[in-house]
């Protein structure tokens, strides 16, 4: 086969184009309903997939634990123990997340910083798969402790804002 060979079998289905297109046309017309079907069911197995990671994103979220890390007077963590508790924290969540339609939100593990009376505490919530993770001493001279939903659930964050305040009078906003 040489170049003219290639040049002639190019210029012959050039000019049967017209013949594959009228063919092409009168397929999508003849099977209209049937590709009227694929995104129809392309929507109904996104639908279902909703609906299945909805469902399996009830039950992590519906039993989440918080701990409490309470430190001690002498407590000054060095920088290996940060790490640790850290990579501590990491394997929580890939602990509980090994399923495909477990969602991020049900096994995501917060971390929070609350100041009640003056003291500085940590806490940390997750999955109740997870609580095992969570209950391991992640810092020498701290003590763990499980909080009560009542009380996980009665503290939620809240954000002031600066409105109203008089710009003439000095006001402290963060204390």
């Amino acid at each position: 086969m040489n170049t003219n060979d290639v040049i002639d079998r190019l210029i012959e289905v050039a000019q049967d184009l017209p013949v594959y297109g009228e063919a092409s046309v009168a397929w999508v017309t003849g099977h209209a309903g049937l590709l009227l079907l694929v995104p129809v069911a392309f929507a109904g197995v996104a639908l279902a997939l909703s609906v299945a990671r909805r469902r399996f994103g009830r039950g992590p979220l519906g039993s989440r634990q918080a701990f409490e890390v309470l430190p001690t007077t002498g407590f000054d963590p060095v920088l290996e123990d940060v790490l640790r508790f850290a990579k501590q924290l990491a394997q929580a969540q890939r602990s509980v997340s090994r399923w495909a339609f477990t969602p991020v939100r049900g096994t995501a593990v917060r971390v929070r910083l609350l100041s009640q009376g003056g003291l500085l505490t940590m806490r940390v919530e997750g999955p109740a798969r997870a609580a095992e993770v969570f209950r391991r001493q992640g810092y020498r001279q701290c003590e763990m402790r499980a909080v009560g939903a009542a009380q996980a659930e009665s503290e939620r964050p809240e954000i002031r804002l600066g409105v109203g305040l008089d710009a003439d009078v000095p006001t402290a906003l963060a204390a």
